[in-house]
């Protein structure tokens, strides 16, 4: 289907480009289609980091730029082979596109791409304005919802106010509740949930009380936070953040529900299970990048992953290209793309003795980063994760997990980075 679909100017240029790029098993296309929020999270990376170009760009997509952007996935796709494409909608705060705009930006999307590659959708929102409208929307279009929220009243209003600033949580809780009996426990739509942690938190309360929601899928998020921005006089250390997943582990393995998935949990008890792959999502297969993410703005440019903001320096740097004046292979094509998956790739310099370091691998890049040799460092977060290895690591052998298989796993782990 792919060859059928792909125009035959294009089809000649493919051999060279994908000689460039190594296989892409999914694209994440993270899409703009907000760029202004409703609340004001003093922590957020897209306003409050220093990187303030989205104030340039047009505050809500239109569906011209939709258009162009499909047409521009669908022959990157078919040019280079790739068979899935993961869209999510983010802002800002993306529904403040308004829910018909919304709807068929998503019918043009999954029109146009759906003919080379499958598409799936997913939005993220600050949950402060989902109506009816917006969740026959998301089951027209089989939209899974995530939520962000900090915890209880107490954590989330710590960082996630109004512009007023008035307290946020009460709408947010409420949208929850309300989701989780709408999707009537269709995990395809959620909802899921992501918390930014905070070390002043009890995360063992944070993890019962999105339980008590009806939660069963939640991410929880370091701060943004990198060598050159490192921590402030109140905002904890490496280690107390080591304790915060401490806590939630221990509170997840008490509970002792095998349908609760906790991403920061799973990507390291998958190591200790005795059956299944020791890895979150299944291995891509030899040089095979699993998810290609790759930012889509307002305005029709598209830009490197924007999780990378704390990398702030080396961040303005990377290039932000007009989808008009450049194809996707070209885009991926560029030397930053190869530059991302060398560092991801690579273990720092520091690390290369330490026994954790399979399971972190020097921990998140933006996390790694300092003006003064770029991602060739452990994470600011280094003692945390050692702590919290630690603790997962304890509890396994306190409840007879064998220590033998337990040295095992971890010995496999060393064997696919580094020495």
């Amino acid at each position: 289907m792919r060859d059928e679909a792909m125009p035959e100017a294009v089809a000649r240029r493919s051999a060279t480009r994908r000689a460039d790029i190594p296989p892409i098993r999914t694209l994440q296309v993270v899409l703009k289609v907000a760029e202004r929020c409703n609340i004001n999270c003093s922590y957020c990376y897209y306003f409050n980091m220093g990187e303030t170009s989205a104030l340039d760009r047009p505050a809500l997509i239109n569906l011209e730029t939709v258009g162009a952007l499909a047409r521009w996935i669908r022959d990157g796709c078919a040019e280079l082979g790739i068979e899935r494409v993961s869209i999510s909608f983010h802002g800002g705060e993306p529904l403040l596109l308004k829910p018909a705009r919304f709807s068929a930006a998503c019918a043009l999307l999954r029109e146009t791409i759906g003919p080379v590659a499958d598409v799936s959708f997913a939005v993220q929102t600050n949950g402060t304005i989902i109506s009816k409208a917006w969740l026959d929307l998301f089951k027209t279009h089989r939209v899974h919802v995530g939520v962000s929220i900090d915890g209880d009243r107490t954590a989330n209003d710590r960082f996630r106010l109004g512009k007023d600033g008035g307290s946020t949580f009460k709408k947010v809780e409420d949208t929850i509740r309300r989701l989780v009996d709408w999707s009537g426990g269709d995990q395809a739509l959620g909802p899921s949930t992501i918390s930014v942690l905070d070390h002043r938190n009890d995360y063992g309360a944070v993890y019962r009380y999105l339980r008590s929601l009806g939660i069963i899928n939640m991410s929880f998020l370091l701060p943004d936070r990198s060598h050159d921005h490192g921590f402030g006089a109140h905002e904890g250390d490496a280690e107390a953040y080591g304790r915060c997943l401490s806590d939630l582990f221990t509170a997840w393995f008490v509970e002792d529900d095998p349908d609760v998935n906790v991403r920061q949990i799973k990507e390291v008890v998958s190591h200790f299970r005795n059956t299944g792959t020791p890895v979150a999502d299944p291995p891509a297969a030899n040089d095979m990048i699993a998810y290609q993410i790759i930012v889509a703005q307002s305005d029709g440019t598209v830009s490197v992953n924007d999780s990378l903001i704390p990398a702030l320096d080396w961040f303005k740097g990377t290039p932000r290209i007009a989808i008009a004046d450049r194809s996707m292979p070209d885009f991926l094509a560029n030397q930053v793309f190869g530059d991302i998956r060398r560092a991801g790739d690579s273990i720092a310099t520091a690390c290369r003795s330490c026994d954790w370091r399979g399971l972190c691998r020097s921990g998140d890049l933006e996390n790694r980063y300092a003006a003064a040799n770029g991602f060739d460092n452990p994470s600011v977060y280094c003692a945390g994760y050692k702590t919290y290895y630690e603790t997962v690591c304890g509890t396994l052998l306190a409840n007879n997990y064998p220590a033998e298989l337990l040295e095992e796993r971890l010995s496999r782990t060393l064997d696919t980075v580094a020495a």
